[in-house]
């Protein structure tokens, strides 16, 4: 009976955290998608037709051109290539696990995302002039904008890579990153081409590292770190973009924000003094999702803090699910996690104070 009912309550956590997972994509998409045409403006604003469009901003550029190199098909299929090479020449079994995971997410990617571009059939940036377009299927050229190939691919190899290399994971990520912010700045996709690329590219690696006969789980994790990173880019998007909501409604978001700030740190706090014991791991998961409910709240938009809860909740019900209260860690990771974590709501909160509007475009 026990075994029952763990086994019904593993099965609610799971679709538990899908759903939240789904609603806070749907509500990041449908975020980002209200800066679609204003950035796209903006780019057509610094950008000279000559016998190619060239950017006028030298750092949009650089990084237009150099996110465009690294995001090509054949160099992201060739690191896999030099992966095997350096399996076999320095014997290295996990290099070669690598390799093959990697080839296995970009072939998933590439399939998921040439199919959805002729199935969808968005027209490019370059195609679009107004705020109204058609998408229907098509084979034409400019006809395939979502998802972005690059990004899709770019991600997938970076999800794999991460998984398995933890320690370079942040810098796999903020390269794929790159790369998809180069797809906008080259004009070649709208913000939401980029961020359903992601996505389709966090799930293609995550089943690709998974055992087949696993693939629900790695599909379940796969659309919760997705949500996890979609809601942060709308976050950050909303943030540099939008000025602080006015008024009581404003007030009352920074109220609700800073409570439960001061109250996931403040469990924190009490996590340190406790230096773990019995259920250590809990606390100090509900406190990182308090503070993260929390600066979501500062940016005072619900359309923001509706996704970042969503998110919030699936990892919430994740947790629920795992039940890993026990598990130890070496106190040089611990160090680490705390520093990333204060430094990480440093650098939120300032963001919140000081960069609030600053991008070029409403």
């Amino acid at each position: 009976m026990n075994a029952l009912s763990h086994s019904s309550r593993n099965t609610t956590s799971s679709l538990a955290v899908v759903g939240c997972s789904c609603a806070a994509l749907v509500i990041s998409l449908l975020g980002v998608a209200q800066f679609d045409l204003p950035i796209t403006k903006y780019v057509r604003s610094v950008t000279i037709h000559l016998p190619w469009d060239q950017l006028t901003v030298p750092w949009m550029a650089f990084t237009s051109n150099t996110g465009d190199w690294i995001g090509q098909g054949w160099r992201l299929t060739t690191l896999s290539l030099l992966l095997l090479v350096g399996a076999w020449a320095f014997e290295k079994p996990t290099f070669k696990i690598v390799a093959i995971q990697s080839l296995i997410a970009h072939g998933i990617a590439a399939l998921l995302a040439n199919g959805l571009k002729h199935i969808i059939g968005r027209p490019r940036p370059k195609f679009v002039h107004s705020g109204e377009w058609q998408m229907t299927f098509s084979w034409a050229s400019g006809l395939d904008s979502f998802p972005s190939g690059h990004t899709t691919a770019s991600f997938a190899i970076a999800t794999v890579l991460a998984k398995q290399f933890p320690i370079f994971g942040p810098l796999c990520i903020a390269i794929a990153l790159f790369v998809a912010l180069s797809r906008v700045l080259r004009g070649s996709h709208f913000p939401t081409d980029v961020l359903g690329g992601a996505v389709i590219g966090i799930l293609s690696g995550f089943i690709a590292t998974a055992p087949l006969k696993q693939w629900r789980l790695s599909l379940q994790e796969g659309l919760r770190h997705a949500a996890i990173g979609a809601s942060s880019v709308f976050a950050l998007l909303w943030v540099l973009s939008r000025r602080m909501e006015e008024g009581m409604l404003g007030i009352l978001f920074l109220v609700l924000g800073a409570g439960a700030v001061v109250g996931g740190l403040w469990i924190r706090r009490t996590h340190w003094a406790r230096k773990g014991g019995t259920g250590g791991n809990w606390h100090s998961h509900t406190s990182a999702l308090l503070i993260a409910y929390g600066l979501a709240a500062m940016t005072t938009s619900p359309l923001v803090l509706s996704s970042v809860g969503f998110a919030c909740m699936a990892s919430w019900f994740e947790a629920i699910g795992r039940n890993d209260d026990q598990a130890e860690e070496s106190t040089s990771w611990s160090v680490m996690r705390e520093t990333a974590l204060i430094g990480g709501v440093a650098i939120a909160i300032l963001i919140l104070v000081d960069a609030r509007g600053v991008l070029p475009f409403q």
